[in-house]
């Protein structure tokens, strides 16, 4: 068994061969195009997968056998949730993750590749400029704050008056500070039929949004000490995965209006 965990997890070549034939039989040039590679370079790797009788060969044809279907449907979802914690190990391992409902724990591996966003000093409290262009196009959005960004009233403003469906979820002081002390966008929220809510429970996450193109998540650490980093992912299985989150805050939260 262990030979078997080796030859597909201890080759990144090897591994994509495999992703790539789950797709569908390919021939040499097919695979070597994919790759990026030249035939000298994954022959050897093809000829490892035949000799485990994990890929079948016929003439210029190579596809997954009957056992390599198994074991492949099998390694997708770990490769996927090998992914998510690919180069952000220590944020995951190092932060609550018991606002994260356990059904969408066992679904960690929808979120893909992950991008962990670390503004710099003068940005703490910004949102990140790659994204605005997007979030302000997202025909929905779904925010939950247990914090008071300064910048959160005028995004949900500027996504309500675009047109977009919002919902907003608000611990309550945040939300009594965003109806008293940001009148304005308070009004042109209300005007656009926001949707807003008031979350009252212990276990809660730092921050997240769900747009239409991406997925952020921010989580306290262990100790509940704040941290301005944040997960991030553009796949999606992520934006499902965030609507669930958001849906599930939702159905634990009190609608104001």
């Amino acid at each position: 068994m262990s030979s078997l965990i080796d030859l597909i997890f201890f080759s990144e070549k090897r591994k994509n061969i495999l992703v790539m034939l789950a797709n569908g039989p390919k021939d040499i040039d097919e695979i070597k195009e994919s790759l990026t590679v030249k035939a000298c370079a994954v022959m050897p790797q093809i000829k490892k997968l035949k000799d485990m009788d994990i890929i079948e060969q016929s003439g210029n044809i190579y596809k997954l056998s009957d056992l390599g279907e198994v074991i492949v449907e099998k390694m997708l979802p770990l490769t996927s949730l090998l992914n998510v914690f690919d180069g952000n190990k220590d944020y995951w391992s190092k932060h609550d993750r018991a606002p994260i409902p356990r059904h969408l724990i066992k679904k960690l591996d929808m979120l893909g590749q992950c991008t962990l966003e670390e503004p710099d000093l003068d940005h703490l409290f910004e949102f990140p400029n790659l994204l605005r262009e997007s979030l302000h196009k997202s025909k929905v959005l779904k925010s939950f704050y247990s914090y008071f960004c300064p910048e959160c009233p005028t995004i949900q403003a500027t996504c309500a008056k675009n047109g977009a469906e919002v919902h907003l979820i608000l611990d309550e002081k945040v939300y009594n500070r965003l109806k008293n002390d940001f009148e304005d966008e308070y009004n042109i929220l209300l005007e656009n039929k926001v949707s807003l809510y008031i979350y009252s429970g212990d276990v809660r996450p730092s921050s997240f949004m769900v747009a239409d193109d991406f997925m952020l998540l921010k989580l306290f650490g262990k100790e509940g000490e704040f941290d301005h980093r944040k997960i991030m992912s553009f796949t999606p299985g992520a934006l499902e995965w965030g609507d669930e989150l958001a849906q599930y805050y939702i159905e634990h939260s009190e609608k104001i209006n």
